[in-house]
């Protein structure tokens, strides 16, 4: 099965060939992935993992064996059902890896995507040279937001080191947000923080997808019941009834009506203005970070 039709419970669909390069460093003057150079040129890792493709094999299990364990006892799911296939860009892979693994007040939401966020690590770790670069991918609707996610790969950079750095901007497969927060920002926090969380959560849980995930079949159905349960209890919202009644977008209204004060909140302590506070939202966008080092 592939990930695109079959694996809506995390139901996004990243454009690798809108993948953004900005160099931040001097990375030196070659290009492309060399593992018996020296110094490692940043901007070639980046681009590589911009421009090279993979295709990845991997379970939804770990994220069964969190929702309902009895699915996978014998006369449960059938083994086939929990198997998925990702292909896409490397960068576009460990977007969608991390995204897998997203978090509120440092909880994870869902397992689901345990497995392919691990064979994702080792398919782009083996693109790699074996030392001197570290690969840090995150995603936050803004800077100090509650809700996150992050993942890295290779080791930290000793504290002698010259580091170069590139900057990958890849799309989330969120909502676009940060126009319609800055339109918002004249009415104050609270304004900025709902366009925010709404966006946010329509991202978590595009309404027409997760109605049909949970009208679909094991383990799917079981998958996004747990996953708005999940946001749920994180965020203190009571959606069991609308998800019961397949009505999403009007769970999505409770989590994102609940989510909204504590980015509000956030965003206070965290920015002078409303304005600067829409100018940093960023949840349409993953960032990727390499580093290089002389190793």
């Amino acid at each position: 099965m592939t990930d695109l039709v079959f694996d809506v419970t995390v139901c996004l669909l990243l454009v690798s060939a809108s993948i953004g390069l900005v160099v931040t460093a001097d990375a030196g003057a070659d290009t492309g992935i060399d593992r018996d150079t020296a110094a490692i040129d940043a901007d070639g890792v980046a681009s590589s993992l911009a421009t090279s493709t993979a295709t990845v094999t991997y379970s939804l299990a770990p994220g069964v064996e969190a929702a309902d364990p009895s699915l996978l006892d014998a006369g449960g799911v059938d083994a086939r059902e929990l198997d998925r296939t990702a292909h896409g860009s490397l960068a576009g892979l460990l977007a969608r890896a991390t995204l897998g693994a997203v978090t509120v007040d440092g909880v994870r939401l869902t397992r689901a995507r345990d497995d392919f966020r691990d064979r994702t690590a080792a398919r782009a770790a083996s693109e790699l040279p074996t030392r001197g670069v570290s690969v840090a991918v995150a995603w936050t609707p803004f800077p100090g937001a509650p809700v996150r996610a992050t993942d890295s790969l290779g080791p930290e950079p000793p504290s002698s080191s010259t580091v170069h750095s590139a900057t990958l901007d890849v799309p989330s497969g969120f909502p676009a947000t940060r126009e319609d927060a800055v339109a918002a920002s004249d009415d104050g926090f609270d304004a900025v923080a709902r366009v925010a969380a709404n966006r946010t959560v329509a991202g978590l849980f595009p309404p027409a997808l997760a109605r049909l995930a949970l009208r679909g079949d094991e383990p799917v159905s079981t998958l996004m019941t747990h996953r708005y349960e999940r946001a749920g209890a994180l965020v203190n919202a009571s959606v069991a009834p609308e998800v019961a009644r397949e009505e999403t977008r009007a769970a999505n209204a409770d989590l994102a009506a609940a989510l909204a004060p504590r980015f509000a909140d956030a965003m206070r302590a965290r920015y002078d203005t409303p304005r600067a506070a829409a100018e940093a939202v960023s949840v349409g966008r993953v960032t990727i970070v390499v580093r290089t080092w002389s190793a």
